[in-house]
């Protein structure tokens, strides 16, 4: 009998990681006729950067142009059908490796060690028992708006990639997703050909553990060898090139609950507070700063998007009173948020 096996990856998002999705995320905007510039527009990526196999940027800048490409390009399929070109290739080094693996299972485990290049938003949780395999997908990004948008993508990409893998176009046996149905719902069997049951408890993908076993027809443990030393290489790049305001930047943009202090911060990160105001102002920056930017940033995105109101835009800012906020938007913009939202629409 098969003992019973469980991969996990890591459980929080990466603070820097490739180029590689927002350039998939340029060609896709191209087929609507949606220029580089516009869509990268404010997110401080050059056009030129996309032809570089070694730029990194930081999560943060990628959900920037995954959120304007949600908005420039209003279709309600676009979380399926971005997810289609996030395929083996365009996972780079990592990719090339997980083709070159001997089986399915080494291919996975390649996947799980390294999923920072693979620039998920999801933390993997694999359990296999005899023949069968399921795999839950616990959210990283906590964004009502994006929410759909990201798992299908996502989804998506693991379906494409698994279909290219094992040669076959079911690779999944039955999904449960943890929201309720979209008016296009019938259109999920249709990409990943298995039932799929919403509103679940969480995000689950359910399939035949035995095709782990499978051996993989492009199969090259050398060459599989070297690209893994370079995913590893790739990987440190990434914590090396990570400045403490990028990590700081990082904690209050994805904290789960309102944006920690810099006490909160310091415990996470294991960093005395005097040493994080220290280096900081040797990057010519500070705490305030930071969370000043991100608010600014936060307040013009959800004020152009026209949904929320006032007072929930200036809550969600961790304003105890609307005045505060238009106050601080003012000084800001030198206008007020209502006026914006009129200008944006």
């Amino acid at each position: 009998m098969r003992k019973k096996i469980h991969l996990r990856s890591k459980n929080r998002l990466s603070v820097l990681r490739p180029i590689n999705n927002v350039a998939v995320f340029v060609r896709f905007a191209a087929d609507f006729g949606i220029g580089s510039e516009e869509l990268l527009e404010g997110s401080r990526i050059e056009v030129s950067e996309l032809n570089d196999p070694h730029r990194i940027i930081t999560t943060e800048q990628e959900i920037m142009v995954g959120r304007r490409l949600a908005h420039l390009v209003p279709v309600p399929l676009i979380g399926l059908n971005l997810g289609q070109h996030h395929h083996l290739i365009s996972k780079g080094k990592l990719g090339m490796a997980v083709m070159c693996s001997e089986t399915v299972m080494d291919a996975l485990q390649l996947i799980i060690k390294y999923i920072d290049l693979a620039a998920s938003y999801f933390q993997y949780n694999v359990v296999v028992e005899g023949n069968k395999g399921r795999a839950n997908m616990k959210e990283l990004l906590d964004d009502d708006e994006l929410r759909k948008y990201v798992f299908e993508a996502e989804v998506v990409s693991l379906h494409t990639i698994c279909s290219m893998v094992l040669g076959v176009d079911q690779v999944f046996q039955k999904m449960h997703v943890a929201y309720s149905a979209p008016d296009y719902a019938s259109r999920y069997e249709d990409f990943f050909h298995c039932p799929v049951h919403f509103d679940a408890r969480c995000h689950e993908i359910f399939f035949d553990a035995s095709v782990l076993t499978k051996p993989l027809r492009h199969a090259n443990p050398l060459t599989k060898k070297m690209l893994e030393q370079e995913c590893r290489q790739l990987c440190e790049r990434l914590d090396e090139n990570a400045t403490l305001s990028d990590k700081i930047r990082h904690e209050l943009v994805f904290s789960e609950s309102g944006y920690p202090t810099l006490s909160q911060i310091s415990r996470r990160i294991n960093m005395p507070e005097r040493t994080i105001r220290r280096r900081l102002n040797q990057e010519g920056m500070s705490y305030e700063k930071i969370l000043t930017d991100i608010r600014r940033q936060k307040a013009l995105e959800m004020i152009s998007a026209g949904v929320l109101s006032m007072e929930k835009i200036a809550e969600k800012l961790g304003y105890s009173e609307t005045a505060g906020f238009y106050h601080a938007f003012k000084s800001w913009t030198g206008t007020t948020p209502i006026k914006y939202r009129e200008k944006s629409r």
